[in-house]
């Protein structure tokens, strides 16, 4: 070493081109937070300062992105993301209270005041935002349960987890009526937890009237007598009310089941509930937002597929779990693992050819997406998935279903095979990722695929960024803009959101993971470094050599480059690989016929001739 060289001398060349990358890919970090349609101008540089050290050791991989800062700037950017996202939205508050028009409902922060109340919250019960529970009108002691059940929900902590929704019967303070009242433990990523409060106390709409007076020429006396009827009012009740004797009322009840054509209060019920519906909002709702909560209570349909309700099953503790069914009831079960995505509708003809050949498809919806609330922090995902499916299957009285199993979704169907063996029938993957152990893998990915996928397995102390990132971006151009850019190197991938039938499947179901009152990131994360941190490969070889396992991966996907699966294939070769023609990453939404055929012969087989790929 020379003289000049022991006192620092000139940098070397190296790292003079390592800082003006760095300096490059902070200051477009920065841009992503102005601007998220930037993201792309930031993925190639990323690339190029961080993939070449994805062969050094771990702890050199550490110290690389410590002296480059990126952690400290990676952070700045997410949050400078979370906030923007926060202040062009609802509040989570609102959002909840969006999906409950003629039940009148609310919301309580830690200190128990009312941060947000619906128009029939507001109208039938005299309370508003900012005010105490001592507002509500209720007994004392019904309030002070209520005061209890809150708090405890609010304050939960380690082991002691009460539960996350409970039911309260109570009394209104004006006339003993008895009201019921559902309180909820809502988790909203980025806010803080709040109780939200729905009740059996029903809204009027002034409007409701006049569609009731138009449609079947009710008078005032009779609009106000079914009012009442809907307030579960007495007939005594009612002509007290209204200074009338209780023959009176009975005669105006005729009437109003003879206008009507109804065959009973009952029928005269729904009748005033749909009145309520028909009748315009009270208070304008804008353009750009739809009446639902942060996630609907329905599978989102389009021009031919369907809506779906969401199912829930309650777990320990209250913890909720949704799940769709499509398909044949009495059909053939068939769990149908979604991926990450959220892919949890088939095209309507997809689902009518389910229903045709006789499978019932389950579709269970893991904690974080949609409705599902989130595990616990600290819990083991993987383990609480596999349980919950168990429990899904006991709830539906299922015995044993076969598999189909999208993307990244593999470790949970091995999982479940670890925990429940005998549940387990056949399983089959589309483009389903398998575990991978080589960096030469990563390296093969798509641009995007390397950016998320890579620093999940790589660097992931920056994941939280991409995830954040990517989502921001997802919602600034739109799904199918964003499909297009990510998977841009598959023609059949980006040709799927231009085919309306199969691209109207996969805009409805990815809902449950980005819609317009909520996104699943922090869920989509903790899966991602799942799949790509952890070492599933036993667990997936066990299962692979006891029960038949089909992959079909198509040649255009982004993440199994052909070499890879070659790879794959040698790894695992008790797994029957099938490459698939003119497909990518969405192989399900652009060959379904053929991925229901192939579900029929795997079923069918006791163990399929295993195929070498090529």
């Amino acid at each position: 070493m020379t003289d000049q060289d022991a006192a620092g001398g000139e940098p070397d060349s190296q790292d003079v081109t390592d800082a003006t990358l760095r300096d490059e890919v902070v200051d477009r970090l920065y841009g992503t937070a102005l601007d998220p349609g930037s993201l792309p101008d930031l993925v190639d540089p990323w690339d190029k300062l961080l993939a070449p050290h994805w062969h050094r050791p771990p702890q050199m991989r550490d110290d690389l992105i410590a002296d480059t800062g990126l952690v400290r700037h990676a952070r700045r950017v997410e949050q400078f993301l979370a906030r923007a996202r926060a202040a062009n939205e609802k509040p989570p508050e609102e959002l909840e209270l969006s999906a409950y028009r003629r039940s009148a409902a609310f919301t309580l922060d830690s200190s128990l005041r009312i941060t947000a109340a619906n128009a029939a919250a507001r109208g039938g019960l005299g309370i508003d935002r900012g005010m105490a529970l001592a507002a509500l009108s209720l007994r004392e002691d019904d309030r002070a349960l209520l005061r209890r059940v809150a708090r405890s929900m609010l304050r939960r902590s380690g082991s002691d987890l009460p539960e996350l929704s409970q039911l309260i019967r109570a009394r209104r303070r004006s006339d003993d009526r008895i009201m019921l009242l559902q309180v909820t433990l809502v988790q909203h990523e980025g806010h803080a937890d709040f109780v939200l409060v729905v009740t059996t106390e029903l809204h009027w709409p002034e409007a409701a009237a006049e569609v009731l007076r138009d449609a079947f020429a009710l008078t005032p006396a009779e609009i106000d007598v079914l009012r009442a009827l809907t307030e579960t009012r007495t007939l005594a009740e009612i002509a007290r009310q209204r200074g009338r004797s209780v023959d009176t009322i009975r005669t105006q009840i005729k009437s109003i089941l003879a206008k009507t054509e109804t065959h009973g209060q009952n029928d005269l019920l729904r009748l005033a509930m749909t009145a309520m519906d028909f009748a315009p909002p009270t208070e304008p709702v804008p353009d750009d937002t739809f009446s639902a909560p942060r996630y609907s209570r329905l599978a989102r349909g389009g021009a031919e597929l369907p809506a779906l309700p969401f199912r829930t099953l309650v777990r320990t503790g209250g913890r909720q779990m949704d799940y769709l069914e499509f398909g044949d009831p009495t059909g053939r079960p068939l769990l149908y693992f979604c991926s990450n995505f959220g892919l949890c509708r088939w095209p309507a003809a997809a689902e009518f050819a389910a229903a045709q050949t006789g499978l019932r498809v389950i579709v269970p919806i893991r904690p974080g997406f949609g409705g599902s609330h989130p595990l616990p922090q600290g819990a083991d995902r993987v383990q609480e998935v596999a349980r919950d499916i168990v429990a899904l299957l006991d709830h539906l009285g299922i015995g044993r279903a076969h598999c189909l199993v999208l993307d990244e979704d593999m470790i949970y169907m091995a999982r479940l095979f670890a925990l429940a063996p005998e549940r387990v029938g056949a399983v089959m993957g589309c483009s389903a990722v398998l575990p991978l152990t080589r960096p030469a893998q990563y390296e093969r990915m798509g641009r995007w695929h390397r950016f998320v996928l890579g620093n999940a397995r790589f660097t992931p102390q920056l994941l939280p960024f991409a995830t954040r990132a990517g989502f921001a971006m997802a919602r600034h151009l739109g799904k199918a803009e964003f499909v297009r850019l990510v998977f841009s190197a598959s023609e059949t991938d980006r040709a799927m959101t231009r085919t309306p039938r199969a691209f109207e499947a996969m805009d409805c179901g990815s809902d449950i993971v980005l819609c317009e009152g909520g996104d699943a990131s922090r869920a989509f994360a903790e899966e991602v470094l799942l799949v790509h941190r952890s070492d599933w490969s036993e667990e997936f070889r066990a299962m692979s050599t006891a029960i038949p396992v089909t992959d079909l991966i198509g040649r255009e996907d982004q993440s199994i480059h052909p070499e890879t699966r070659r790879e794959l294939a040698v790894d695992f070769p008790e797994v029957t690989i099938e490459p698939v023609e003119d497909a990518g990453s969405f192989l399900l939404f652009q060959h379904w016929p053929l991925v229901l055929r192939r579900l029929e012969e795997v079923i069918a087989a006791r163990r399929p001739h295993c195929r070498k790929d090529n």
